[in-house]
């Protein structure tokens, strides 16, 4: 029963130990990704040239337009994580797009006259203005699920990346909590506090069984034994109290008839 017990206890250990630690780790990439998109000059989050972003909006969600090469991207939906070719400033990359590829770019989209941090927009490219050197000047682009083109055409210095076609449902949104403060808290710090503390609470149990492994542990069977010990003890104890007071008894008896135990004396 005792190591069945101790089988089980040893299992949640381990199971708690490796939950932990996968939140650990997810958080260790959360504040990866957070720090990349710090340091770089459009602020996405940017790991080994790849940018992850979520999706905001349904502007992409609809099947490819007509005229639009097979080997071009499909659009995506609101709450997709998506993955981009980071190409700020690459010149080559960017004189490389063309009609059909899908961008990410910096846009208002609050409207306010100001492109804040982290404002940006994907669509896809449906025609390119060159200059006299026939380079890229700026690319035209549209949602795949709007019946407009966006109203103003997007430079060269607005371009952050490129869609890979690479995308994952529903991530997007998970990406967007994570990024509020409620999200952060919840996700991030709760589960490293959950985790220190009870990486404490095994520290301090550890160095306590280190101070006591030289002392005795009495189990179950010891404290029976001790019973049954003692008890015996009292029971020889009382066997050798009653002879006494047996023996004490007969003196008695005899002392006090000596006519008894002397005949002659009569």
């Amino acid at each position: 029963m005792n190591a069945k017990k101790t089988n089980t206890k040893k299992i949640l250990n381990i199971v708690v130990n490796v939950i932990l630690w996968l939140f650990v780790a997810f958080a260790v990439v959360v504040t990866v990704v957070a720090v990349t998109a710090s340091a770089n000059k459009k602020n996405v989050p940017v790991v080994g040239g790849k940018c992850f972003l979520s999706v905001q909006s349904q502007s992409m969600n609809a099947a490819k337009p007509e005229g639009v090469a097979s080997d071009k991207p499909a659009g995506f939906a609101q709450g997709d994580m998506i993955v981009g070719r980071y190409i700020c400033d690459d010149d080559k990359a960017i004189d490389a797009l063309e009609a059909g590829d899908v961008i990410t770019f910096e846009f208002d989209i609050n409207g306010d006259g100001q492109i804040s941090p982290g404002e940006y927009n994907t669509h896809r490219i449906i025609a390119v203005n060159t200059g006299s050197d026939g380079k890229a000047v700026s690319f035209v682009t549209k949602g795949d699920n709007n019946e407009m083109q966006d109203a103003n055409a997007v430079t060269r210095s607005k371009i952050i990346a490129v869609y890979t076609g690479s995308k994952i449902g529903g991530l997007g949104a998970a990406q967007t909590f994570l990024g509020s403060q409620l999200g952060f808290g919840l996700c991030i710090l709760l589960p490293l506090v959950a985790f220190f503390v009870y990486q404490l609470v095994v520290f301090i149990r550890t160095v306590l069984q280190v101070k006591n492994a030289d002392k005795k542990v009495i189990t179950a069977a010891d404290e029976e034994l001790i019973r049954q010990r003692a008890i015996e003890e009292y029971l020889r104890q009382q066997a050798a109290q009653n002879g006494t007071d047996t023996a004490n008894g007969s003196a008695d008896e005899t002392a006090s008839n000596p006519d008894e135990t002397n005949p002659e004396a009569k």
